[in-house]
């Protein structure tokens, strides 16, 4: 009975175990209670808990108000800025109170300078798709802003200080330079930054349904409308309604037709059978050529004599009459 019994209870303990293991583990991250910036613009002599950190937790903000005025560091110089890593900043904190350096989420480094604003990289990053936004949107039904390369993070020296973001030509699919200004309270410049960004604009375009190849006429039944990707696109796409057309280079398959691929079909093309006009102030006669050249109304092209083989040139004015010039 005695054996019973214990294995019962063993077996209890094994449960509570099993339990605790299952429910009773927190995450450490949601454990704490206040999160240390990774930038931080300073305006007094001293570095306070209040300067670098913010409670994250509502034991955090009931601990807030007797923690926050901790001095840690003596601040840096104007124009000077400080990088000090996380383990330096846990030894701060560990030997200022260990019950806030324990609950802290500290970030790899944090980077100090004197300033009454900083911006951190997400922000600069936010700044610039709401400035770049409203100018592409007419490009294409999606658009989207990747790969920021921005000179985060910008400190402000003045609380009246602010940035403007500006690019140098007008926005287009594809990596976009920046230029990031600082403007002061007078509206001066008072520096000047560079970033880049790359935008991808999906737009609906003209493709190739099978593969077109030079010299083809392009019919309706050749074209098809798919989503692509403008960045990719370093020509402008034809917007496959006008015509006729005829290819001038070799599409592919699915394709995006460029307009620099396509050339108009011409009213007389090379050797074309037609009938060369001689126009004089008397007499008007006519003789069958061959034509030598592709042609629109208008142009002037070679053409052969077919009973002299002499080449005269002439001005299309149909698709089968030339005039002798």
């Amino acid at each position: 009975m005695n054996s019973y019994m214990k294995s019962i209870q063993t077996a209890l303990v094994c449960l509570v175990v099993i339990f605790a293991a299952l429910f009773g583990h927190k995450d450490p991250a949601k454990a704490q209670q206040f999160w240390i910036h990774e930038h931080v613009a300073l305006t007094d002599d001293v570095i306070t808990l209040g300067d670098i950190a913010e409670p994250k937790t509502a034991k955090g903000r009931e601990r807030w108000p007797k923690v926050r005025d901790i001095q840690l560091w003596r601040a840096p110089l104007a124009g000077q800025r400080i990088v000090l890593s996380r383990s330096q900043v846990m030894e701060r904190l560990t030997a200022v109170d260990q019950e806030v350096a324990r609950h802290s989420v500290i970030p790899r480094e944090i980077i100090f300078q004197r300033g009454a604003r900083v911006y951190s990289r997400e922000e600069l990053a936010s700044m610039v798709t709401d400035y770049l936004l409203p100018q592409m949107r007419g490009l294409g039904e999606e658009i989207e802003f990747r790969d920021f390369r921005v000179p985060a993070p910008v400190f402000l020296e003045n609380a009246y200080d602010k940035i403007e973001i500006q690019t140098l030509s007008d926005p287009l699919p594809g990596r976009i330079s920046l230029r990031i200004n600082i403007i002061d309270a007078h509206g001066s410049v008072s520096r000047r930054l560079t970033g880049n960004v790359f935008a991808d604009v999906w737009a609906t375009v003209a493709c190739a349904a099978r593969p077109l190849n030079r010299g083809d006429i392009v019919n309706p039944g050749d074209v098809r409308f798919e989503k692509k990707n403008l960045a990719y696109l370093r020509d402008e796409v034809w917007e496959g309604r006008t015509g006729p057309w005829r290819v001038r280079s070799s599409i592919g398959q699915g394709q995006p037709i460029l307009k620099r691929a396509l050339d108009a079909v011409p009213v007389i093309s090379r050797g074309d059978m037609a009938t060369l006009i001689y126009q004089g102030s008397l007499v008007t006669l006519s003789v069958p050529v061959q034509v030598l050249e592709d042609g629109q109304k208008g142009d002037t092209v070679m053409v052969r004599n077919l009973s002299s083989r002499k080449e005269i040139s002439g001005t299309v004015q149909d698709s089968g009459t030339v005039v002798a010039r």
